[in-house]
C-alpha cells in the first residue's frame, strides 16, 4: 500500500495520498469514517427546506455558462457580503478543480510559496508539480493555530509570490480569529504577496462565525476557493469556484477552457437556488447541528476508551483530528481497521502526519453513534494484535 500511495502519478507530481486512500476503500467499507462532510442531502430533502426545484423537468441541458451563470455568481457574491463582484468569481467542477485553476493561474516554476500545513494536500502536490519552491508552515499541537508570527518572517526574509492557508484547517479542524487574518493581510498587501484561501469549511464554525478572508481584506491579492461539498451537504453537484482579483479570475477562465469548460447546467439550476439566503441560512444550521450532536456523542464514549484515542477537538468542519497514542505507523492501523473489521478512517500519513488520524463526524447521529462505538472497540482489537 505505501507504494502505492507515495509514488508519483506523474514527473514532480506526488500520488494524492488521501485521495487515493479513499477511492481504493470507500465503496467497500460498511463503516465509512472517512468523509469530510455532512451527510449528503436528497432532491427531496432540499424541497422539504423550501429549495424550490420545481421547474428542473424544462430545464434544458444546453452547456450553460462557462463561468457560472449569473445568478449563481451574484449568490457566491452575496456570501462574500458582496465585497467581491460576481465578475470576479468563476464556478468550477468542485473546489478541487478550483484549486487547480488557482494554483496554474498564479504560480510558475521558481516561485516562492508558503503553504500552511498540515492541510488537504492536494494544492501541495499541485504546487510541486509546477516547481515552485515550497515553504512548509506548520500548525503544532495541542491547538494547531495558525503561527502568525512565522508566517510574517517568512514573508519578510524569503519575499513570497503567493501564500496557501486552509482556514478553516482540514485536517485539525482549528480556524483563525479575525485578528490573526487581519495581520497576515496587512503584511501580504504591503508586499503585494497573493493570499490563497482555501475556505471550503466556512461557515461551520462551532462557535462564533468566522469572516472569509476576503471580507477581512477586500477583494484585492487576495483568493478565496469554496464549494458546497462539506459544509452544504452538495457533493454530488460538483460546485465549487474561486473569488479574486480580475486579472487571475480571466486567466483562471482560460485555464478552465482546458479542463471542465463548463459547470453542470443542473448542478448550476440546483445552486443557484440552495444558495438563496434563507436556504444558505437553514444548510449551514443543518451542518452544525450535526456536528455539534456527534462531537457531544463522541466526548461521551471516549470516557471510556482514552486508551486509544487522544482526540483534539475541532472547532469548525466536520471531522476530528486525533492521536493514536500507542502507534506511530497510523497507515498500517487504518489498514489493519479496513482489512479486519470493514472501517475507514484517514491515516496521518496522508497528510504527512504519521501517529495522527482525521475521523468524520458528520453523518446523521444516530449512525454516528454506532459507527463511532464500532471504531472505538476496533481500535482496541488492533492495538492488542499490534
Amino acid at each position: 500500500m505505501h507504494d502505492i500511495l507515495f509514488r508519483e502519478v506523474l514527473k514532480n507530481l506526488p500520488t494524492f495520498c488521501l485521495e487515493r486512500w479513499q477511492s481504493l476503500h470507500e465503496t467497500k467499507a460498511e463503516v465509512l469514517l472517512s468523509e469530510s462532510g455532512v451527510h449528503p442531502l436528497s432532491i427531496s430533502e432540499l424541497e422539504e427546506l423550501g429549495v424550490d426545484l420545481k421547474e428542473i423537468s424544462k430545464l434544458e441541458l444546453s452547456y450553460g455558462w462557462t463561468k457560472g451563470s449569473p445568478k449563481l455568481r451574484e449568490h457566491i457574491s452575496s456570501l462574500y457580503s458582496n465585497v467581491i463582484d460576481e465578475e470576479n468569481i468563476i464556478v468550477t467542477n468542485g473546489s478541487a478543480e478550483a484549486n487547480l485553476l488557482s494554483v496554474l493561474s498564479l504560480v510558475s516554476n521558481g516561485d516562492v510559496v508558503i503553504v500552511d500545513m498540515p492541510n488537504y494536500m492536494q494544492v501541495y502536490g499541485l504546487l510541486k508539480w509546477v516547481g515552485a519552491r515550497i515553504i512548509p508552515v506548520w500548525r503544532k499541537p495541542p491547538k494547531w493555530d495558525l503561527p502568525l508570527e512565522e508566517f510574517l518572517n517568512f514573508i519578510k526574509d524569503r519575499s513570497p509570490k503567493a501564500i496557501f492557508v486552509t482556514d478553516p484547517n482540514n485536517p485539525t479542524g482549528n480556524h483563525a480569529d479575525k485578528k490573526v487574518l487581519s495581520e497576515l493581510a496587512e503584511e501580504a498587501v504591503k508586499n503585494n504577496i497573493t493570499l490563497v484561501f482555501d475556505e471550503v469549511y466556512w461557515g461551520l464554525e462551532l462557535d462564533d462565525p468566522k469572516a472569509s478572508i476576503i471580507e477581512v481584506a477586500g477583494p484585492y491579492n487576495v483568493v478565496s476557493v469554496s464549494g458546497l461539498s462539506k459544509v452544504y451537504g452538495l457533493p454530488g453537484l460538483r460546485i465549487g469556484w474561486v473569488a479574486g482579483p480580475k486579472d487571475l479570475i480571466d486567466k483562471a477562465w482560460r485555464v478552465k477552457d482546458y479542463t471542465s469548460i463548463a459547470p453542470s447546467i443542473i448542478s448550476d439550476y440546483i445552486a443557484s437556488r440552495v444558495l438563496e439566503p434563507e436556504a444558505v441560512k437553514k444548510l449551514k444550521g443543518r451542518a452544525k447541528n450535526i456536528v455539534s450532536e456527534n462531537i457531544n456523542i463522541a466526548r461521551g464514549i471516549l470516557v471510556d476508551y482514552k486508551d486509544v484515542l487522544e482526540p483534539y477537538w475541532p472547532s469548525a468542519g466536520a471531522f476530528l483530528w486525533a492521536r493514536i497514542p500507542w502507534s506511530n505507523d497510523t497507515l498500517n492501523v487504518a489498514q489493519h481497521l479496513f482489512k479486519n473489521h470493514s472501517i475507514l478512517i484517514n491515516p496521518g500519513e496522508c497528510f504527512e502526519l504519521p501517529g495522527f488520524v482525521r475521523i468524520g463526524i458528520g453523518q446523521k447521529p444516530y449512525y454516528f453513534k454506532e459507527n463511532f462505538i464500532k471504531l472505538m472497540e476496533a481500535l482496541r482489537a488492533v492495538h492488542r494484535t499490534l
